[in-house]
């Protein structure tokens, strides 16, 4: 006789609670469920407190004032930082007419959310911006540069054992702005008035100090711990080469950087090859000195609508620009930083059509001295 074939035994099962009586497995899984729940609702606790701690920490990373460049940010509003300049009145020159600082949505941001937060950013804000209208306030591209009052460009110079204009006439005249913001004084700021008459003095106030040759001849070139070496070619004088060492071995047991601002362009009607050697030959002699030297290569102005019909061609805009255009990548492939000076004097009044007054020249000093804060002093 056959038998059927037995069917597959059904999965154990749990046994089933009766009224008023659970099992011991039952009480067991409703213990796990208990624990896993409180366990649940701590971690969550825990995440939210997290989140409002990283909340907190990101909020006060956004509105606190990020000392970038060292100096302490003034909450002081000054509507004319040149009010105590000698020579204000008589040269007719308000630092508003120059500078409007950057304006946040909320009253906390005004004096340091808007800054550039470093120093490649800062270069390309200043190299890019505009005026909205002819020779109104200069205005950088995307984060604004800092305007410093004197006290605070002393604590920035403090931090290096000197500082070398390197260049030609284009950067003496930034050079003297650079001296007129040191010695808070626009009327004679850039000469050694030590050394003048009085007739001289009364005669290159003002703007006369940077545009008669006769005022020229009394420009201050060596005011330690800073220095202008003119230069009008490449390769320079053997005697510029060795007043270049002497400054950088000055202080050979100082750890402290000597800042080289290099420019060259118009006394070389803009050639090339020129400029590019200039940068290989001074760098060169700063390895030699195996001193921390820091570059700032410094392009040239635009022309201005007085420039001579004769030299429209050769120093006309569209040289002008390609050639801050291509040093600039000349010098950044040399590791040199590169700040372009074309789009500041673009909409800028020229005496002469290739130099510019004081309004744009102490624009450009500042400039520089927002470069040397954001450079390390080490």
């Amino acid at each position: 006789m056959a038998y059927p074939f037995p069917r597959f035994a059904s999965a154990p099962q749990t046994p089933q609670s009766l009224k008023g009586i659970e099992s011991p497995s039952s009480a067991h899984l409703r213990g796990l469920d208990k624990s896993k729940s409180h366990a649940t609702r701590w971690l969550i606790a825990f995440c939210g407190a997290l989140i409002i701690v990283a909340l907190f920490w990101l909020r006060s990373r956004v509105y606190q004032p990020r000392q970038l460049d060292r100096i302490p940010f003034s909450h002081t509003d000054v509507d004319d930082l040149f009010n105590h300049f000698e020579g204000r009145q008589d040269c007719g020159i308000a630092s508003t007419d120059i500078y409007i600082p950057p304006v946040g949505r909320h009253a906390a941001d005004q004096k340091h959310s808007l800054y550039c937060p470093n120093r490649a950013t800062l270069l390309e804000a200043m190299s890019g911006g505009g005026r909205h209208g002819f020779d109104t306030p200069y205005f950088p591209k995307g984060c604004h540069f800092r305007w410093y009052s004197t006290p605070e460009i002393c604590m920035i110079l403090d931090r290096f054992d000197s500082i070398v204009f390197l260049g030609d006439q284009t950067l003496r005249h930034v050079y003297s702005a650079f001296n007129m913001l040191l010695r808070e004084n626009i009327a004679l700021g850039a000469l050694r008035q030590w050394d003048m008459k009085e007739s001289e003095r009364e005669t290159c106030r003002c703007a006369n100090q940077l545009t008669r040759p006769e005022c020229l001849a009394y420009s201050v070139t060596d005011s330690t711990p800073h220095s202008f070496i003119p230069i009008d070619r490449s390769p320079a004088t053997e005697d510029l080469h060795t007043a270049f060492s002497s400054i950088l071995t000055r202080e050979l047991d100082s750890y402290k950087p000597v800042p080289v601002i290099h420019s060259l362009s118009l006394a070389t009607s803009l050639s090339w090859p020129t400029a590019t050697s200039s940068m290989d030959e001074w760098v060169t002699l700063a390895d030699i000195s195996q001193k921390n030297v820091p570059f700032l290569w410094v392009g040239p102005n635009a022309a201005g609508h007085l420039k001579p019909p004769s030299q429209i061609l050769s120093q006309g805009n569209n040289a002008l620009w390609h050639y801050t255009i291509e040093m600039a990548k000349e010098a950044e492939s040399r590791a040199l930083d590169a700040l372009g000076m074309y789009n500041l004097t673009l909409q800028a009044g020229s005496w002469d059509g290739s130099y510019y007054g004081q309004k744009v020249v102490l624009v450009q000093a500042m400039m520089i001295i927002n470069w040397l804060s954001r450079l390390e002093s080490t």
